[in-house]
């Protein structure tokens, strides 16, 4: 483990030396574009560092319902509801659906979106899971399902396919739960994300669960979804009674939308670099386009930090678990940093 100095950007500190960083999950790097700063500090002038309020009381701000429409706009859907993390935003979410009676949950699904009435957790690979799921689903005498499932496998850098849902009998109404805080901002035309990829069907709904933090530099969660489950959402005591997400941001994002596309153009950039760099190498994985190419090689974090750069290295989901080594390149990065990083392959 290596304690920060300063908030990373393309480098960090550490012991007074500086280090290029190839870790953390702030893919934009919106934290270090002077445009998107000047435009948060423009929030906190106007709105305060905190609105401390309920959701539901008599005085509102105004400014939340603008954000909550603008992502809607962008996942195309009916309804957007935001949370103070994307932790509680994922746990409400799956404490509404909990009620249902079969609950299917992927193998690696992020703890937040998990109902707890779902019992053992599946596992082996997601590929085999969704066709056990789809027969099981296809061949039961119940008609309403959940499914719950990231979008993103960060710990292999993969896009999960989920073409499966359309091999569900039209007979059978499944609510597919998603977690894609990490595909949200990046996936997709504009950054829409996983709804971008998905297949569509009259008895198919969906309802897409995010952290906003990875993408969009916002500490708060989002939950997009039908007008039916939104009223459902702001019902819940985890919206009435939390405090919404920092306005100041809020009103960044608003009013930073090219801002984020300009560092989205900057991040594939870097990434199609990278790949491009180390295509003929055995180390680096990436078979999509995401920012996270998984590291095969053992006491990569070791040699990497020797050569003054860090990278992704902890055991997950527990402390207990093998390491996992990823290198994540931002759209701070320079071809400089990515060639650096190559030549030690």
């Amino acid at each position: 483990m290596v304690e920060l100095e300063t908030t990373p950007g393309r480098t960090c500190i550490i012991n007074n030396e500086e280090f290029l960083f190839f870790s953390g999950y702030s893919y934009l790097g919106m934290n270090h574009v002077k445009e998107f700063m000047d435009l948060v500090k423009d929030g906190i002038d106007k709105y305060g560092l905190l609105f401390p309020s309920s959701r539901i009381s008599n005085t509102r701000l105004k400014l939340y319902k603008e954000f909550e429409n603008d992502l809607s706009k962008l996942t195309g859907t009916q309804d957007t509801v935001c949370f103070s993390s994307g932790f509680l935003a994922g746990q409400t979410i799956a404490s509404v659906l909990s009620f249902f009676k079969i609950i299917y949950v992927a193998p690696g699904t992020h703890p937040a979106i998990k109902p707890k009435t779902t019992g053992e957790e599946a596992t082996g690979s997601f590929n085999d899971w969704t066709l056990t799921i789809t027969d099981l689903i296809n061949s039961s005498a119940e008609n309403e399902f959940v499914i719950a499932c990231d979008s993103v496998n960060i710990l292999t850098s993969e896009i999960h396919d989920l073409s499966f849902i359309k091999n569900i009998n039209l007979s059978k109404k499944v609510i597919v739960l998603i977690d894609d805080s990490h595909g949200i901002g990046i996936i997709g035309k504009n950054g829409e994300g996983i709804v971008s990829q998905l297949p569509y069907a009259n008895n198919i709904e969906y309802i897409i669960s995010y952290s906003l933090s990875k993408a969009f530099n916002i500490h708060g969660g989002a939950i997009s979804c039908s007008k039916y489950w939104g009223e459902k959402l702001r019902q819940h005591s985890a919206y009435t009674a939390s405090t919404p997400i920092n306005p100041s941001l809020a009103y960044a994002y608003l009013h930073g939308r090219s801002l984020y596309l300009l560092q989205r153009e900057k991040l594939f950039k870097n990434i199609s670099h990278l790949r491009s760099k180390s295509c003929h190498s055995m180390i680096l994985k990436n078979n999509f386009d995401l920012p996270v190419f998984i590291c095969g090689k053992k006491n990569a974090e070791e040699y990497f930090y020797n050569n003054g750069i860090i990278i992704s290295s902890f055991g997950y989901p527990s402390p207990s678990s093998d390491k996992i080594n990823r290198v994540v390149v931002s759209a701070l990065h320079t071809q400089n940093d990515i060639n650096k990083l190559c030549s030690l392959l």
